[in-house]
């Protein structure tokens, strides 16, 4: 399986959003709120168990040298992917001249490591199994042996091996976001028709975007679906299955708006991209709400 570098990067692409910081509080009943005992004082209530905060931390070995540490900022819990919710970690190489993703589902790790860009750009892809604990909103431990898994014709170039990986990876309090966003219209591949399910939405502070991740259907096929837009206006919507991608794009203006927490589609009519695209369009309507 190959992870795409999804998140974070506008298509292609993820956004983190700001660390999150937990403090327990310890809530005490005073007086005679609480129940009474049998020395006539009052009983403390329980304290609530503490968020680790949002986060991760790893070992590896192998010829690539990550930093081991990564951000709230880096993690991305609650994916939905064709195979289930998932959990991204973004990570580099501590001179940035190589990034990417360690990938967690319910039972498997999967790393990708690339370097370059346009023509230069080289890629790695290791996975194995070994994921405990896992929860797509809460965290996972994991502790697996690698093998390569690059796709045939991807281009290696001196992008060396990572044998094994092990850590954990926190989601402290973040959550997904949600709402009721439709798509309709058609693709090369097929009529796409109905609402979006198991949505993630990111409203990074301060951006004039959103980018809104899901599943829904192209004909009687089960897609991954990406919208959102970027500088200039430019609207995008993306909708993949296990073997091929269909692009959707527009450069019209006020598609959507964005503040308060939501992000609202308008009416917007996106055209497919590439071989085959013309005449097939899609209308985005609904409002999501942003997680955090």
């Amino acid at each position: 399986m190959e992870v795409s570098l999804c998140p974070p990067a506008l298509v292609l692409r993820r956004i983190g959003v700001a660390i999150v910081a937990v403090t327990a509080l310890t809530l005490t009943a005073c007086g005679g709120s609480g129940p009474a005992t049998s020395g006539g004082g009052s009983t403390p209530s329980a304290s609530p168990t503490p968020v680790p905060p949002a986060g991760g931390q790893f070992s590896e070995t192998g010829a690539v040298q990550l930093v081991t540490t990564v951000t709230a900022t880096a993690v991305t819990c609650s994916f939905p992917s064709l195979n289930g919710p998932e959990i991204l970690m973004g990570v580099a190489t501590a001179d940035g001249t190589m990034g990417g993703y360690v990938t967690l589902t319910s039972n498997e790790v999967f790393v990708r490591v690339g370097a370059g860009s346009g023509s230069t750009y080289h890629q790695r892809n290791f996975s194995g199994p070994g994921v405990t604990n896992f929860d797509a909103t809460k965290g996972a431990q994991f502790n697996a042996q690698l093998t390569d898994t690059t796709p045939a014709g991807q281009a290696k170039g001196t992008i060396g091996a990572i044998t094994s990986i092990a850590g954990s990876v926190s989601c402290g309090n973040k959550t997904p976001g949600g709402g009721t966003i439709t798509i309709n219209g058609t693709s090369s591949g097929g009529a796409i028709s109905g609402a979006m399910t198991s949505m993630l939405v990111k409203c990074p502070a301060g951006a004039a975007f959103a980018l809104i991740n899901g599943l829904t259907q192209l004909g009687s096929t089960p897609v991954s679906v990406e919208i959102g837009g970027g500088s200039g206006e430019v609207y995008f919507g993306s909708f993949s299955t296990a073997s091929v991608a269909y692009f959707f794009s527009s450069s019209a203006t006020s598609l959507y708006t964005l503040g308060n927490g939501h992000v609202h589609w308008n009416n917007a009519m996106l055209t497919q991209a590439g071989p085959g695209g013309a005449g097939h369009t899609i209308t985005i309507n609904g409002d999501a709400t942003c997680g955090t």
